[in-house]
């Protein structure tokens, strides 16, 4: 499936010349959800309808840790810059080596595929392809990118805390990593931290709002979210990101 090149939603040219800079200075980068609203003049009704898909995340079954606490589905994308065609690619398992993923790597994970609300939704083709300029500009060239999207909801409860990466500091073996809040409802905790491949702490920030974002090198650093748990334990908790990992292929 090819998606529409001309999406409405685009991340500001100087937006994308400041998140390319950080990155090539910091290796990370944080972009609030204000500042993506005030640049992108983004669609309230697209959002509204892309933020939805998470309420129908199949329960991730394949926790190396027993959790049940994981949602999510699975898909991948090729970009080419040349011509700025997005084209979903073939559904798939996703697998990551052992050595990448010490949870669950090599391991041919069957996850539900993006539902068709979401892949159409215009939001999210410009997303995307506003994101690989900014690493076009990181590297110095354009090309193909493997785009692999990874929608999550972590729930949490009173008797067990919700894990947002049960694999803990981490890699996932790519070139960038882009972690963008879509809702969080009734939870505390959730940190992001970034350290270098020495394990040095970079930064640490806790995603709170709609459309904020944090993009990281993932070749140069690694990861990792502190546990969530609900601020009233007796109403529903959960936190919804999307997980979108580049890699170039050409």
């Amino acid at each position: 499936m090819h998606i529409d090149a001309l999406a409405p939603m685009k991340i500001a040219p100087p937006i994308i010349d400041h998140l390319s800079g950080e990155l090539r200075k910091r290796l990370f980068t944080v972009l609030s959800g204000r500042a993506v609203q005030a640049a992108c003049d983004v669609d309230p009704a697209a959002w509204d309808e892309f933020a939805a898909c998470w309420n129908n995340l199949p329960q991730d079954k394949y926790m190396g840790d027993n959790g049940s606490y994981r949602f999510r589905r699975y898909g991948a994308f090729e970009l080419d810059a040349a011509d700025g065609v997005l084209q979903q690619l073939p559904h798939a398992p996703y697998v990551q080596p052992s050595y990448i993923n010490k949870l669950n790597g090599d391991i041919a994970r069957h996850f539900e595929p993006l539902e068709q609300q979401f892949v159409e939704n215009p939001f999210l083709s410009g997303l995307l392809q506003s994101l690989a300029q900014v690493f076009d500009q990181v590297e110095g060239s354009g090309g193909k990118w493997n785009i692999r999207l990874h929608p999550y909801r972590i729930r949490a409860s009173s008797q067990a805390p919700g894990n947002p990466t049960p694999e803990g500091l981490h890699r996932d073996g790519v070139d960038y990593i882009v972690t963008m809040m879509v809702r969080r409802h009734n939870v505390a905790g959730g940190e992001t931290y970034i350290t270098d491949v020495a394990g040095k702490l970079l930064c640490r920030y806790t995603l709170t709002d709609p459309l904020d974002l944090m993009l990281a090198d993932d070749a140069r650093t690694m990861h990792g979210v502190t546990k969530v748990l609900p601020y009233e334990l007796r109403r529903e908790a959960f936190r919804d990101v999307l997980v979108i990992a580049y890699t170039r292929t050409s």
